[in-house]
Parts: structure tokens; C-alpha cells; sequence
């Protein structure tokens, strides 16, 4: 009888421990660093990364209003380095015909961190496929120890930053430039 009441006390116990891990519904401020930049999840995707130099290039693009200000999404943001493939010309070329879907191309909806993305990778043998909120298909595949993310045209984007939380879910650094398809 000892033993039962024993373990019916100690069962309450881990339920009521286990339910109250559960009540706290305010999200704790996280923060993460990446080359001397500090990344709040306090911080929209935009005011994390809008005046860095790192990022200068890309942040226009990622400005307010691009996505829905509720929305639960993950980003993979390029530095400014994946634009050094174009002339002047061909950036300011670029930019000017810029549209909303290119950018929209580099969100999936969800909180997906880099745990997830190596755990896709793995269960598809290899390669991981995630709608982005374009509609499109966007890659990712494992080289050489390293998640790259590549396109149908066979860019690619090497993840060199994961993990950093935005408001609304993580954003993912890297360093290449992907291009959605024509539908």
C-alpha cells in the first residue's frame, strides 16, 4: 500500500511539473551573436538585420510589409557577399526589377532551425525539399559537412549562420544568391 501511495504522489508530481512548463505563454527574449552582431527575438527579421553591413544589401528587401507581420515563417538571409557575382550594372539592374515574389522565395513557413533542416536532409536520403511561400520548391542537400540550399536552376546557397530568432521564427544566414523559377 506504501509503495502505491508512493507512486501515485510521485506521478502527481512529474503532471503538475509538466503542466506548468506549460503556462508561461510569454516567449523569453533569446539572443544570439554572429561576427560581433547581436540577433534578438524581440526584433522582426528586418530591425535584426536592417543596419548592419553585413547585411545592406539584402535588409532592403526584407523590409516591413514584405510578409505578414504575424506570420511564422523562417528566412534564409543573404550577406552582402552573395551579390558579388553581378557587375554595378547588372545589381542596379537587378534591384530596380526586383519584385515581391523573388524575396519570398527565401521564406517557408514555419520555425524550421537547423536541427530540422539536417533531420529533412537525412530522411530524404540525402536531399530535403520545403515549399517556400512563393509556392516553390526550394532544395537543401548536405556538401561536405555543410547544408546548402539550391534552386531548380542549380544555384546555390551555403548556410553559414543558423539559428537566429526573428519575432515570428528563425532566420538562417548565407552566402549565395538563389533565383526562384518562372511559373
Amino acid at each position: 500500500m506504501k509503495l502505491k501511495s508512493l507512486l501515485v504522489v510521485a506521478l502527481l508530481g512529474v503532471f503538475t511539473a509538466t503542466a506548468q512548463k506549460y503556462t508561461n505563454t510569454q516567449m523569453q527574449n533569446t539572443t544570439k551573436e554572429w561576427k560581433g552582431l547581436t540577433f534578438s527575438s524581440e526584433k522582426s527579421i528586418f530591425q535584426n538585420i536592417g543596419n548592419t553591413d553585413a547585411f545592406s544589401k539584402a535588409a532592403p528587401l526584407l523590409k516591413e510589409g514584405v510578409i505578414a507581420e504575424d506570420a511564422m515563417l523562417t528566412a534564409f538571409v543573404m550577406v552582402n557577399s552573395s551579390f558579388d557575382k553581378f557587375s554595378k550594372d547588372e545589381e542596379e539592374e537587378f534591384f530596380t526589377n526586383l519584385q515581391k515574389s523573388f524575396i519570398t522565395y527565401y521564406f517557408i513557413p514555419g520555425r524550421v532551425d537547423g536541427n530540422a533542416l539536417q533531420k529533412a536532409v537525412a530522411n530524404g536520403n540525402g536531399v530535403a525539399y520545403f515549399d517556400t511561400v512563393l509556392g516553390q520548391r526550394l532544395g537543401v542537400k548536405e556538401v561536405k559537412g555543410n547544408l546548402v540550399l539550391f534552386d531548380a536552376k542549380g544555384n546555390t546557397a551555403k548556410i553559414i549562420g543558423q539559428d537566429y530568432y526573428h519575432k515570428n521564427g528563425f532566420f538562417h544566414i548565407i552566402d549565395g544568391l538563389l533565383l526562384p523559377g518562372t511559373k
